[in-house]
């Protein structure tokens, strides 16, 4: 019932639905929440705590996937190019964690312990990855652990953790939807949050020039995600996406924007049944008794959280972020790291 009423929420948000005007005084409460919020950090009634080493942190304004892990995924591969040790820090969404506890993220570790993006990121990644409610204690134990550059995944609204870098992933097809404030639309923030945000990656096609503000000076990245080859649950077969073609298979996800990857699949030539679950849900064996017995294809986040299931014929789809530019190399030069 909580996956289709959001379902129908998160398509009126991007079709401009008239009936969300009846949100509009809630949308007004959540406005004056943050803006208090935002306004007591820069009195200093809410402390922001910094380590010695520079953050960069990688979110959006808007609920929902936007390609945030993938962008995580390539600047942390680029940085240790360069010759650095970064590490990564991560609320830990669905984990069961104390407010001030800290965990340390392991590829045997458990969902339940540290939530699906940070185990993904870490089953992908030559990083250390600290979880916790408080980026700032995640944060002060990476410095601690030897690394000399902290990539925050999400945390644009974590104000209590000073950042030297940021960075707003956005869909470049759904943009800002109907470009109101939750629970009217999918926006965290107003658009004018964008011009105190020095780098924009923009995930897919978009038109030029059509961001919502104009006159910004940031600097802009074009993102492409990258699926080539789908690599079964037990790590034993890697094929070609075109293996499929032609075959109609289950699409399984639940991601912030579950349409990417069916497009994903679809456009590869496959026949699709769709199954969209809401966004880190908690996966039940029986959530795969399929009427029809055909192969299973899943996301990569989906996957950590259902190795255990010994799925028969099952799938998974990693991704890999592509930009038009060094990204990397240009927060190095940013945070005088050069």
């Amino acid at each position: 019932m909580a996956q289709a009423r959001d379902a129908i929420i998160t398509k009126a948000w991007y079709q401009g639905a008239i009936w969300l005007y009846l949100l509009w005084p809630l949308s007004l409460i959540y406005y004056a929440v943050i803006s208090i919020r935002k306004f007591f950090y820069r009195l200093g009634l809410f402390k922001v705590h910094s380590v010695k080493v520079p953050v960069v942190v990688v979110g959006n304004i808007t609920v929902g996937g936007t390609g945030k892990s993938p962008l995580v995924c390539h600047l942390v591969e680029s940085l240790r190019e360069k010759g650095f040790n970064p590490g990564i820090v991560s609320r830990g969404y669905g984990a069961k964690l104390g407010n001030y506890q800290v965990r340390e993220v392991f590829a045997h570790s458990l969902v339940s312990e540290v939530g699906d993006e940070p185990l993904m990121l870490k089953k992908k990644l030559e990083c250390r990855i600290f979880v916790s409610p408080s980026r700032v204690l995640a944060a002060k134990t990476l410095e601690k652990a030897g690394c000399d550059i902290i990539i925050s995944d999400d945390g644009l609204q974590h104000y209590a953790l000073h950042r030297d870098i940021e960075i707003c992933v956005f869909d470049g097809q759904r943009k800002w939807g109907n470009g109101h404030l939750l629970p009217m639309g999918p926006l965290r923030e107003p658009i004018s949050r964008l011009q105190s945000i020095p780098y924009l990656v923009v995930n897919g096609a978009s038109n030029a020039g059509s961001y919502g503000q104009s006159g910004l000076n940031q600097k802009e990245f074009s993102m492409l995600l990258q699926a080539d080859s789908i690599i079964s649950m037990n790590k034993q077969q890697t094929k070609p996406l075109t293996f499929f073609s032609g075959r109609s298979v289950h699409a399984v996800a639940a991601i912030g924007h579950p349409e990417r990857f069916f497009t994903t699949l679809s456009a590869a030539g496959i026949t699709l049944e769709t199954h969209a679950f809401g966004d880190h849900h908690a996966y039940q064996k029986s959530d795969f008794e399929f009427s029809q017995n055909l192969p299973i294809i899943m996301t990569e986040k989906d996957a950590v959280k259902c190795e255990l299931f010994n799925l028969n014929d099952a799938w998974f789809l990693p991704v890999s972020a592509t930009l038009n530019g060094d990204l990397a190399g240009q927060i190095i030069k940013d945070v005088g790291l050069d």
